[in-house]
């Protein structure tokens, strides 16, 4: 009779175990891909644009720049302070617009991907030499069963100040 109670706790053992570890496994529906990021050296006061890409997993979606109050966290895009360079604007590519069964209203989304076009202006006084953009990603994205809460990706981007 002792072997059946034994397994029984083994067995509970392993299930809050593994349900442990499902429950702290990251869900990163969401990844970040830099294109044409200038591969020659900028000239101070100089304007230039990176696209963001947004890769997302198949049954996700990110939401859009701008969402109705009360819907989802809208996506923003922004540079941490001390960068070398002014975000001026960003651009998205064209969402969908649907009703949202979760807020119970329209919302602007992208399912695959997305693409956030940042026109972007180095500081006059840049130091010549190597920099690092620290482009700022703060985003939610959701399936049909549940919505992560907002969160930020930081992504790095090398850049050349010339003379």
């Amino acid at each position: 009779m002792r072997r059946p109670a034994s397994i029984l706790a083994i067995s509970l053992a392993i299930l809050s175990l593994s349900s442990y570890v499902g429950a702290t496994q990251k869900i990163t529906p969401v990844r970040w891909l830099v294109k044409n990021a200038p591969a020659k050296p900028i000239k101070p006061g100089a304007k230039f644009t990176i696209i963001l890409e947004a890769a997302i997993d198949p049954g996700w979606h990110l939401y859009a720049l701008e969402e109705p109050k009360g819907g989802p966290t809208a996506t923003e895009i922004a540079l941490t302070e001390g960068d070398a360079t002014d975000l001026l604007r960003v651009e998205q590519s064209k969402p969908k617009v649907l009703p949202d069964p979760v807020f119970q209203q329209p919302t602007g989304f992208f399912e695959t991907t997305a693409a956030f076009t940042l026109h972007l202006e180095l500081a006059p006084d840049a130091a010549p030499g190597a920099h690092t953009l620290h482009v700022l990603a703060k985003y939610q994205s959701c399936n049909d069963r549940l919505c992560l809460p907002p969160h930020i990706d930081t992504i790095e981007i090398p850049i050349t100040a010339g003379k």
